[in-house]
């Protein structure tokens, strides 16, 4: 469902009285199904203080530490004593889980009673963009919307671009020229933890589930490792349908359909001087440097690694 009937039908029901106290919103949790739940919380409060989570009434949990988990402790602090306490406002009372995937087991049986009990005009918006990982008594007791899945996200400008140069350089030959390529990319991944730690600043400013608590360090820390993991996937994506689009025009040749058809004359000059085994080594050279970072390893020693294995087609012939 797209965000806007689905607003429409929430919007509908605060309308007619018939607003339901759970939902089960399925979606990017930083992207459509953040939009939604942020819509319905201005439609219910008006739209001060939400965008910068000020307001008392609406109770904000998300995954904590690095463990990307909500801990029962935090459930009981953050949504179960504050959701049964009276309004400051007078009026609703929402309490929002992000990630809601991350509730433990405890955690989630924690919050069941009160999300089956709710007090009068007490809304909860559960976020999540994996339903399967809540037990079925949370997703039972929610009216499930679904939204529209986003399609796949390249990666972002300047970085898409300048990943792009770095694969296209015709001096990607020998020892030295592969090194250089190593350390550039490198440098765009610490642009993009910079970045990372900037719009989770940004997001966290007034972070936090009441008036006066902050974000701690813990938690933005472990915010910021998610949001750059995110980044490095879309990183690796790229270096994939590279890679995936070399073995396909060594394979098939002609006019097979390309992600980077901007770059088909590189691609297929680069093809003619590989082997078909080689352009194939060179896919599970890319799977093989996601899994590395995957487990934790020096992002330069796995880089390095890398570039030395890959055969970029840049050799002389």
């Amino acid at each position: 469902m797209e965000t806007d009937a689905a607003y429409s039908l929430l919007d509908n029901a605060i309308t007619t009285g018939r607003l339901a106290h759970g939902y089960l919103i399925v979606g990017d949790v930083r992207g459509n199904a953040m939009e939604l739940a942020e819509r319905v919380l201005e439609r219910l409060f008006g739209p001060e203080h939400v965008k910068d989570r000020a307001h008392p009434d609406i109770h904000w949990l998300l995954p904590e530490l690095k463990t990307r988990v909500i801990s029962v402790e935090a459930m009981r602090t953050r949504i179960v004593a504050p959701m049964a306490q009276t309004s400051y406002s007078g009026g609703w009372k929402a309490g929002v889980v992000v990630g809601a995937e991350c509730l433990r087991p405890e955690s989630a049986n924690a919050f069941l009673k009160t999300l089956e009990e709710p007090t009068p005009n007490t809304i909860f918006l559960l976020l999540t963009d994996s339903p399967e990982r809540l037990l079925p008594t949370i997703i039972s007791r929610c009216h499930r919307i679904d939204l529209s899945r986003p399609a796949a996200t390249r990666l972002a400008e300047p970085w898409l671009s300048r990943t792009l140069t770095i694969l296209s350089d015709p001096s990607l030959a020998g020892v030295t020229a592969k090194a250089a390529a190593a350390a550039r990319m490198g440098g765009l991944l610490a642009e993009m933890q910079a970045k990372a730690e900037e719009l989770v600043s940004e997001e966290t400013a007034f972070e936090g589930d009441g008036p006066g608590e902050e974000t701690t360090k813990e938690q933005f820390d472990a915010l910021v490792s998610v949001r750059y993991r995110e980044f490095r996937t879309e990183f690796m994506r790229v270096l994939s349908c590279w890679f995936r689009d070399l073995a396909a025009v060594r394979a098939a040749g002609g006019e097979v359909p390309l992600v980077n058809a901007e770059y088909r004359a590189i691609l297929e000059d680069r093809a003619s001087r590989l082997t078909r085994a080689q352009a194939f080594r060179n896919i599970e050279a890319v799977e093989d440097l996601a899994l590395a970072l995957g487990r934790n390893v020096k992002e330069d020693m796995a880089l390095f690694a890398f570039t030395d294995i890959v055969q970029f087609g840049a050799e002389a012939r």
